[in-house]
């Protein structure tokens, strides 16, 4: 995305389960556009520990807009921080609570 006003700071573990302290770290944050921001948030896409983009296959079917909105995605490693890197610990807290969590 090279339009920075379309990109949100969003929380990698959700903001209501974090801790003063989690809630303002750089670790816990990722920067995605609105559309990614809200799919990360349903656990429709995650990232694994080597900053891949994973999609949930339980969760969302293929379409044609699926396919080119999410699954053309997955398997590609996100672009990092220089500074603060995502943590592990939070992108396990992401994948087991809301990626891995039942489908609606």
């Amino acid at each position: 995305m090279q339009i920075p006003k379309l990109l949100i700071a969003s929380h990698i573990k959700p903001w209501k389960a974090s801790s003063a302290v989690e809630k303002t770290a750089a670790s816990n944050g990722l920067l995605l556009n609105a559309f990614h921001d809200r799919a990360f948030d349903q656990g429709l896409i995650s990232i694994d520990d080597d900053y891949r983009i994973m999609v949930n296959h339980d969760k969302v079917r293929h379409s044609d807009i699926n396919d080119k909105w999410l699954y053309n995605f997955e398997g590609r490693e996100i672009s990092l921080p220089t500074i603060s890197q995502p943590s592990h610990e939070f992108i396990e807290y992401h994948h087991k609570h809301i990626f891995l969590a039942d489908a609606a």
